[in-house]
Order: C-alpha cells, then structure tokens, then sequence
C-alpha cells in the first residue's frame, strides 16, 4: 500500500512538472495604422494600433502600459495606457495606442525623414501580463521602418 502510494505521488509530480511549459515571448508584428487625432505646434495627439501575436496556448490579459517612443532614435513621444485588453490564445491581437507627441523633436528630424522616405519607429517600456488575476511586469520593446507616403 506504501509503494502504491509512493508511485502515486511520484506520476502526480512527474505529470504537474510536465505539463509546465515556459511563457513565449508576445511576438510585435507591425504597426497597423496611425492616425492624427490632434495637431498642435508644441504638443499633438496620434492613435496608434499596434498588431502582436500570442504564442501560447492560453488567453492572457495586458494592463498598465507605459512607454516611450523614438523616431530614428529621438523620442518623440509618451504613452500611458490604464485599460486591460484581452489577448487570445495563439492568434494576433490589436493593442490600442494614444500618443503625446513632442512635436518639437518630430520637427528636428523632418528633414532626415523626408530625405529618407522612411523612419524608424521604435517603442520601448513596460506593462503587466497576466492570467486569472495575478501580473507579472512584462517589458515592451519593437521596432519597424515605416515608409512616409505623403506624395
């Protein structure tokens, strides 16, 4: 009866220990527009949807963003976000961006943007990931070129 017991406990470990797999990174896929809300000399306002992909197996919650974001290596902008956002298991989820813009350094580099044809738009902070109620600080870091087609 002892031995049963002892194997019994020994296949329950065994199986919990495995069933653990490690959390995959969210995976950033692109940006999936940008729109104006506000223009303003000092200060304006532009909404952003960013497109990232959920490689587990399991649904997971995003709260509490906060970052900043860089064009061609120059912030340009601070981002806050206070709402909760659903993300589905395996499969892209949009997460939805309001930006202050710094315009002050988005005019610094308009001239190399233009001379480009394209900037490099990069974000960098953190937000809480989470599940059934407990977060863990997850860090937010992507970057893309996005061409400028104002012709």
């Amino acid at each position: 009866m002892k031995v049963l017991r002892i194997l019994t406990a020994v296949f329950l470990i065994w199986g919990l220990a495995s069933s653990c797999e490690k959390n995959k990174d969210i995976q950033f896929v692109r940006v999936a527009g940008i729109d104006m809300e506000e223009l303003g000399i000092s200060k304006s306002i532009v909404k952003m949807t960013l497109a990232y992909y959920n490689p587990n197996n399991y649904r997971l919650q995003l709260k509490d963003a906060n970052f900043d974001v860089y064009f061609d290596d120059t912030q340009v902008g601070h981002s806050l976000q206070d709402t909760t956002i659903s993300i589905p298991a395996r499969d892209t989820f949009y997460f939805p961006v309001k930006l202050e813009v710094n315009m002050a350094n988005v005019l610094k580099n308009a001239f190399t943007a233009f001379a480009n044809k394209e900037v490099t738009i990069k974000a960098t902070g953190n937000c809480k990931v989470g599940k059934a109620g407990i977060f863990l600080p997850f860090p937010i870091k992507c970057e893309t070129r996005q061409p400028l087609n104002f012709f």
